[in-house]
């Protein structure tokens, strides 16, 4: 019989427990990695631990349980598990997946919290991290990663996406070289709104300012401007469905294939709905001009902060002032102030809109670890030769130029 555990469709052991690991233990902490356990008491231990942490909503149960359901048992799980004094005060879930790179870099992975596979990581997990207890969060989170990162098992990348917090950097005496991505995360304070009764777009720069009054005063011209919630289950499918038609329709448009040409994407957040709505976690807001539909928002609502994940806009409403997405966002901003939440959050990237938008920024960190390998650094000299390349050739491009133009002079 394989030492892999697998699940089954209904999280049925198929195979049978792998001995756990020697557990390393700093301090008074004790780390484990082990096979996850069955789907009911992994939901136990992760909501237990949750309530005594500071998650995101993409480290709650509500995003990982369905996470793991969607996945169906198609992936190996394991667990890594801090214990303090017979308490458990931090978890993870570590996905390994085999890649080949180029043909010939073959590499192990771990992944937290995502797969490895680009079909399934399109949900993009973001403000990610060790679920831990809020006392001695940070210690607690540094300690995991370090007992991961020291791990003699055999893996050859260590995979972090969207991490809130950047893992501790270097590793003494650890031959692990980092690959960082660092983008910038914006989002608006809306206690700040709140403070300045409700007139948020006061907090933005002229331009983004003048923008969107124009494209009010141009919506309007069609009819009232109304932003409205989904109430039921049933309201909130049917925005979700709206926001897939407007999303698909433009960004095929633009011959990209959209969110939702991903089957798991779509069969993942429709999941998550049914799931989370009745508890508030799910925000869906259409927005609307009059009888037209201006667009959808799709949001997460997590401990009174709001996440703004998806959207699908009518680009073709108006020709002159088109800013669908502006305007939607200020509303939607407007509106959570009034609900008495306190922080609305753009996520990572750069995007212009999120510039504009957002009143704060932090950043989040996508970070790989490797392992002293010759194929990697085959791979990195391959990369550092290509560079020099291309460098070298628009440098010889350059001068041809300049020696054509002092000719024609």
């Amino acid at each position: 019989m394989s030492d892999v555990a697998h699940f089954d469709s209904g999280w049925t052991r198929t195979a049978r427990r792998v001995a756990p690991s020697r557990a390393y233990e700093p301090r008074d902490l004790s780390i484990e990695l082990v096979y996850a356990p069955d789907f009911e008491s992994l939901k136990k231990e992760w909501s237990e631990l949750e309530a005594h942490s500071d998650a995101s909503f993409f480290t709650s149960w509500s995003w990982i349980g369905c996470w793991l359901s969607a996945l169906n048992g198609t992936v190996e799980l394991r667990l890594l598990r801090a214990k303090s004094q017979g308490r458990t005060v931090g978890l993870g879930l570590v996905v390994p997946h085999r890649i080949r790179r180029r043909g010939f870099i073959v590499s192990q992975q771990w992944h937290l919290h995502t797969t490895g596979r680009p079909e399934q990581d399109a949900l993009t997990i973001e403000c990610n991290g060790f679920l831990v207890s809020r006392h001695h969060a940070e210690n607690i989170s540094a300690q995991m990663f370090e007992a991961l990162a020291r791990r003699d098992e055999d893996w050859d990348e260590l995979v972090l996406n969207g991490m809130s917090k950047t893992p501790p950097w270097p590793l003494p005496g650890a031959k692990l070289k980092r690959q960082i991505r660092v983008e910038t995360n914006h989002f608006i304070d809306l206690n700040e709104v709140r403070d300045r009764a409700g007139d948020y777009l006061g907090m933005l720069g002229s331009k983004t300012r003048a923008r969107i009054r124009q494209a009010l005063r141009e919506y309007q011209k069609i009819g009232s401007i109304r932003l409205e919630p989904a109430l039921s289950l049933e309201e909130a499918v049917a925005h979700f469905e709206g926001l897939k038609l407007l999303h698909q329709r433009h960004w095929v448009s633009r011959g990209e294939p959209g969110a939702f040409a991903n089957p798991f994407f779509e069969h993942f957040h429709r999941r998550l709905i049914v799931q989370s709505f009745d508890s508030g976690a799910i925000q869906l807001l259409v927005i609307r001009s009059g009888p037209r539909v201006l667009g959808y928002l799709y949001n997460f609502v997590y401990r009174g902060h709001v996440y703004f994940y998806q959207s699908g806009f009518d680009y073709e409403l108006s020709a002159r002032y088109n800013q669908p997405g502006l305007v939607a966002i200020a509303l939607a901003v407007e509106y959570n102030a009034t609900q008495g939440h306190h922080l609305f959050d753009l996520l990572a990237g750069d995007a212009q809109y999120k510039e504009r938008l957002g009143t704060h920024s932090a950043t989040m960190a996508w970070v790989t670890l490797q392992r002293d390998r010759l194929s990697f650094r085959i791979e990195d000299a391959a990369r550092g030769f290509r560079k020099e390349l291309i460098h070298r050739t628009r440098a010889r491009g350059m001068n041809g130029d300049g020696a054509s133009r002092e000719a024609d002079s």
